[in-house]
């Protein structure tokens, strides 16, 4: 998919950090960011995968959902990503919620850098590019990455209008007929 890119200042000495652009994809450099919270591994395969490794640089994912007083419903993200390690072959992904659960923006993005990121695509577990995509993701994601100066972070599109989508909503209805 393609993402628009806004390079974006950090707040040291550079100014405030403006919102997404009209297709919320969001480029930082030298401060980049990203809203997650340190995610700890269920799955100690995923953690042996995610051990810092010898190249000069490594890529992160972490993936972002609204978050949940259910449990139930915070760990189906987890599965998620599961489902999504094992579909794109990447070592490193973490998972985050907005907000209500751990863990959070901040602290899966501080498990992507503790594990050698130097590059993290945020990549938000939502439909439409509502209010916590335009503004509440990228404002807790320019807040974590000033921590993190030199790490280059995005935001991705949410999941949106896409014929892999109209094609799952066929499935559940065709299960129905």
């Amino acid at each position: 998919a393609h993402m628009e890119k806004m390079n974006m200042a950090s707040s040291v000495g550079r100014g405030s950090i403006p919102g997404p652009t009209s297709r919320h994809a969001c480029h930082v450099t030298g401060g980049s960011w990203v809203r997650s919270r340190p995610v700890p591994f269920r799955n100690q395969r995923a953690l042996a995968r995610a051990e810092p490794s010898s190249s000069a640089s490594k890529f992160g994912v972490v993936l972002v959902d609204h978050g949940s007083k259910k449990k139930e419903s915070n760990d189906m993200l987890e599965t998620f990503a599961e489902m999504y390690r094992k579909a794109s072959g990447r070592d490193l992904v973490e998972v985050a919620h907005m907000e209500i659960a751990e863990p959070t923006i901040p602290q899966a993005l501080e498990r992507c850098v503790e594990y050698g990121a130097t590059k993290v695509v945020v990549a938000p577990y939502f439909l439409s590019p509502g209010r916590h995509i335009q503004k509440d993701i990228p404002r807790i994601v320019g807040e974590a990455a000033k921590k993190f100066p030199g790490v280059d972070i995005e935001i991705a599109d949410p999941i949106g209008l896409d014929p892999l989508v109209a094609q799952v909503i066929e499935n559940r209805v065709r299960a129905k007929e």
